[in-house]
């Protein structure tokens, strides 16, 4: 079963789900400068770091599942 990939579709996934992270990173960030929650301690700036280093490995396993082997020359 061979799966035809669409790069226009995943681009237009990737942009949304990109959309939606920071849109929720740049909620967090108001959200603890207006004042949070007293328990919940995390620096926006760390906040954002930790968020596009699990979409990278995601993006990284994602894209070694779908990417065809390379072929090499005997």
């Amino acid at each position: 079963m061979t799966m035809k990939l669409d790069l226009m579709k995943v681009g237009i996934g990737v942009a949304v789900v990109i959309g939606l992270v920071l849109t929720g990173v740049a909620g967090y960030a108001l959200f603890a400068t207006l004042g949070g929650i007293s328990g919940l301690t995390i620096a926006p700036e760390l906040f954002v770091s930790i968020v596009f280093g699990v979409l990278l490995l995601a993006a990284a396993a994602s894209v070694s599942k779908i990417a065809p082997t390379p072929r090499t020359r005997v």
